[in-house]
């Protein structure tokens, strides 16, 4: 089943969301990584991939908002208010970041004189000229919500691994293509 049902994730939703997930810690990690390097070519080789899948990250995301006017997400499972207003706010903060960090890290490279290029198939256009404050805000930017997305993913990890382990519903299992049943 490609679509979303009441019950379950459809095909499109969980391979977006595996991709993205992936992708999105990938991420994080590479630009860690990348952070502590001396300016070398090996530097600026992982500075190009870390644009192009940064690029990926946000034509996935577009592709995700889209699915969702096609395909509606199935309601929570969780049964406190609390919980369920925190799920919401966690999925929100990274819908938000996945939209936020590749314009941030776009913006980062133009306004550092640098191009965007996606595995040098197209080159982004400049949104912004080069500008030595705006670089170094983005940057920031970039870097700290970076830091701070490494905290929400793992609340967002947390909260499958309850529901799955103390709840002992079917949250995770329908994001795994799964029903209650199949466990």
């Amino acid at each position: 089943m490609l679509k979303n049902s009441e019950q379950n994730y459809g095909l499109v939703t969980r391979a977006n969301h595996w991709l993205s997930a992936f992708l999105f810690i990938g991420l994080i990690a590479l630009g860690l990584y990348m952070s502590d390097l001396e300016k070398s070519p090996e530097k600026f080789e992982l500075y190009d991939l870390h644009k192009s899948l940064g690029i990926g990250l946000f034509m996935l995301m577009m592709l995700r908002l889209i699915w969702l006017k096609v395909s509606a997400n199935p309601p929570q499972l969780s049964k406190n208010k609390f919980e369920h207003i925190l799920g919401h706010a966690v999925k929100g903060i990274l819908y938000l970041a996945m939209i936020l960090m590749p314009i941030s890290g776009w913006v980062m490279s133009n306004s550092g004189g640098h191009e965007v290029a996606f595995f040098n198939l197209f080159t982004l256009p400049n949104i912004v000229a080069e500008n030595h404050d705006l670089h170094e805000f983005a940057e920031e930017f970039h870097e700290i919500t970076g830091k701070v997305m490494i905290a929400v993913i793992l609340l967002h990890i947390a909260g499958a691994l309850k529901h799955h382990l103390v709840y002992k519903d079917a949250t995770l299992l329908r994001m795994l293509g799964k029903n209650k049943q199949d466990k």
